[in-house]
């Protein structure tokens, strides 16, 4: 009933997900890696974070569910999931390395969400009930870890579990397979981390609604916002094939970017002062550090069933 703790709830089932899918063997450690660097560059590209914190994404959740893409950059929205997943990873990798690898979020799962068999039981909780299990686990400061990564503001995304895990976010030229199918599923072209456009294409018609500009990225700075079309880029009719030629070349001729906008009855040619070409997230390995990620994903041998 309380939903300030929807980084609980959700945040850490959200976490649950993506690691059991990689463990069971449903997905590839390469496709887990490429959606956890897309989570962590779509919240590096939230400049709300300057202004609001994370819990309040929770109590404000019924409002942010139904809200427009637009200007979410700037407000914010449900980002108790995809947050939540990077901080319960780097929750795991704190846990795995004052343990030496001996215990990890899964001791503190079992310890705190897998109770006894028999029928199933109603048992509340709150915050401190979850920082009292956390230290049975791992004894460490986690009222401090928790309230810093959620209850106050910080304008930097907590890349802490990925950096910690032995890689850190990185942006390459090449589309990775994630974020193809989730244009194609999506029907979207996402340019956020190039020149900060998120498009709705518009089948048939030549042309894209902006849903999001992230602001102080090229195209909001050159007065692009959401709600506006795009019809043209460098002088040729949108598509978007056609964009990200247009970004590579940006990089390949050193030359800025045209594009055309439609905002209601008025069109305007913004030029974009970008020269950086595709730009889409990746996590990078640092071989300085253990491949905890790997280690987390890593499929897990069945137990006896008289022990389960």
């Amino acid at each position: 009933m309380q939903s300030d703790l929807l980084w609980v709830y959700e945040g850490l089932t959200h976490y649950l997900g993506y690691v059991l899918t990689a463990r069971s063997g449903l997905e590839t450690p390469d496709l887990f890696r490429q959606e956890v660097a897309r989570i962590a560059s779509g919240l590096v590209l939230r400049p709300g974070r300057e202004w609001r914190p994370l819990v309040d994404t929770a109590v404000a959740a019924q409002i942010l569910y139904d809200a427009p893409q637009g200007w979410a950059a700037w407000r914010r929205g449900v980002d108790f999931y995809g947050e939540g997943v990077l901080i319960w990873l780097e929750a795991d990798v704190l846990i795995r390395q004052r343990s030496k690898g001996q215990r990890s979020l899964d001791d503190f799962c079992r310890l705190f969400h897998g109770g006894t068999s028999g029928l199933p039981a109603l048992k509340t909780y709150t915050a401190d009930d979850v920082y009292a299990a956390l230290r049975q686990i791992a004894p460490y400061d986690w009222k401090g870890f928790f309230e810093s990564r959620v209850y106050s503001v910080a304008a930097r995304a907590p890349l802490g579990g990925i950096e910690g895990s032995g890689w850190r976010l990185a942006y390459g030229s090449t589309r990775t397979d994630f974020i193809k199918s989730q244009e194609d599923a999506d029907k979207i072209v996402d340019a956020s981390a190039s020149i900060g456009l998120l498009l709705k294409k518009d089948e048939g018609m030549g042309e894209a609604v902006i849903l999001d500009a992230v602001p102080g990225l090229p195209a909001a700075a050159a007065g692009v916002g959401p709600g506006m079309k795009l019809i043209a880029v460098d002088g040729r009719r949108f598509s978007p094939d056609g964009l990200r030629q247009a970004l590579r070349a940006t990089k390949e001729k050193g030359e800025p970017l045209d594009l055309l906008i439609e905002n209601a009855e008025y069109f305007r040619t913004c030029r974009l002062d970008y020269r950086d070409g595709e730009k889409y997230p990746v996590l990078e390995r640092d071989a300085s550090k253990p491949d905890l990620l790997g280690e987390i994903i890593r499929p897990r041998a069945g137990r006896p069933a008289a022990a389960r």
